[in-house]
């Protein structure tokens, strides 16, 4: 039976070829997906879907693919890139709307997928029956293609981007996705039920009946089981070197360049910068940020900037101190334990660390704050010049440069002494 199997590699070549199984020594896409009298499906665009099935019990669109090309990631033009997380069970994917002056609802990925939005969360069951799986796709390079999982829309917020080529800033929309688990069909999943649901003759129920059984569950449940059927793999997760960073010859690896010559014989005052790049990467999440103060440059004992993490409102709200640490260290030098050990030790019960480097953190880093279960945020070097990149385009700046001198500027009237509790205050 042909099936997609979860983290194996798929050649995606021109011509297709659907009638071979095995190109390049790699498994066909669209072998795997081809099906006698049915329209190939493809990967041409981010977001893809076949015609609309008019099927015996109502009009029903079978599946659509989702495609999120890695190797594009981080580029000057737009540092907004897709999240993948197959292992922790969740994705965000940005829509396809590039244009200001354009409503993004209008455009034809981002009208498919909030159509489906209303299926995904509906109470109905009978809307559940006919909504769309989701299936995503990502590339690390052209003409392959990695099956990252079955997903389903939790959730779509629009939000601001920024693109010189096309005219400035526009509006696009921004989709949560949970990516459900296939442990019961040992991590594949069969294309006989998308071919099933692309089959006009047979009913939605009738099809589903092949569906695997996480999503069978969610068609019964509705969302309140999808936490309950998200994929996870209980494993560390670390980010490799290579992840953290970025080729020096990259739009990333430059502007991280830049970061570290700017600071360079001022070190300490780049904790304005790293204060407001957690803000940055925290907001980026949807959690509430209030940045707070920095600390003077003697005597901080592993303190460089506090801030604040809000969580709910009112009587369901919470206020967690964030205790920060900022290091401009070579970009080619891992980050040692015992910095990150300096702000773990500064944290009370209920208190949140965050470490800001312009390097990266070493496999032995990452067990440690795994295994030691330390609450702290790691912003590496590639990070960090993913939120430049963000924070510079969203306040017009033309450089790098222009934008750390205008973070430059304000660092002496954040310094504070301020004990970090007084950050729950106001």
């Amino acid at each position: 039976m042909k099936r997609f199997r979860m983290g194996e590699l798929y050649r995606y070549a021109r011509p297709t070829l659907p009638e071979e199984p095995v190109i390049d020594g790699l498994p066909n896409f669209h072998y795997v997906v081809a099906a006698p009298g049915q329209p190939t499906l493809q990967l041409e665009r981010g977001i893809n879907a076949p015609s609309a099935t008019r099927a015996v019990d109502g009009e029903r669109l079978a599946v659509i693919l989702l495609s999120s090309n890695e190797h594009k990631r981080g580029s000057a033009e737009n540092p907004w890139h897709d999240t993948l997380a197959p292992d922790e069970g969740f994705a965000r994917y940005f829509g396809d709307n590039k244009l200001p002056d354009v409503d993004p609802g209008t455009t034809l990925g981002n009208r498919t997928l909030l159509r489906q939005f209303d299926l995904h969360t509906s109470p109905d069951r009978a809307k559940r029956e006919r909504a769309a799986p989701i299936l995503l796709f990502r590339s690390s390079r052209k003409g392959f293609k990695e099956f990252a999982g079955l997903g389903l829309i939790t959730g779509a917020q629009r939000v601001t981007q920024f693109s010189e080529k096309n005219g400035g800033f526009f509006t696009n929309y921004l989709f949560d996705l949970a990516i459900l688990s296939l442990t019961e069909e040992d991590e594949s999943l069969a294309m006989f039920w998308i071919s099933s649901r692309r089959n006009s003759k047979l009913e939605a129920v009738v099809a589903n009946e092949r569906a695997p059984k996480a999503w069978q569950q969610w068609v019964k449940y509705g969302s309140p089981e999808i936490e309950r059927i998200k994929r996870r793999v209980a494993r560390y997760h670390i980010v490799r070197r290579q992840d953290q960073v970025m080729p020096a010859s990259s739009t990333i690896g430059k502007t991280l360049d830049t970061v570290y010559r700017f600071y360079e014989g001022k070190k300490h005052r780049f904790e304005a910068l790293a204060s407001l790049a957690c803000e940055s990467m925290v907001r980026g999440t949807g959690a509430g940020y209030r940045r707070g103060w920095l600390t003077r440059g003697t005597g901080d004992g592993g303190l460089d900037f506090v801030g604040r993490i809000d969580i709910g409102e009112g009587t369901w709200g919470t206020k967690l101190v964030v205790l920060g640490q900022a290091k401009c260290e070579k970009v080619d030098t891992p980050t040692g334990g015992v910095h990150i050990a300096r702000t773990v030790a500064r944290l009370r019960r209920g208190w949140v660390g965050a470490y800001v480097t312009t390097s990266f953190f070493s496999e032995a880093v990452q067990r440690e704050v795994h295994d030691d279960q330390y609450p702290v945020l790691l912003l590496n070097g590639a990070s960090l010049a993913g939120e430049v990149a963000k924070m510079r385009l969203a306040g017009g700046f033309a450089t790098d440069q222009q934008f750390l001198e205008h973070v430059d500027t304000g660092y002496e009237d954040q310094v504070s002494s301020h004990r970090p509790e007084e950050v729950l205050w106001d």
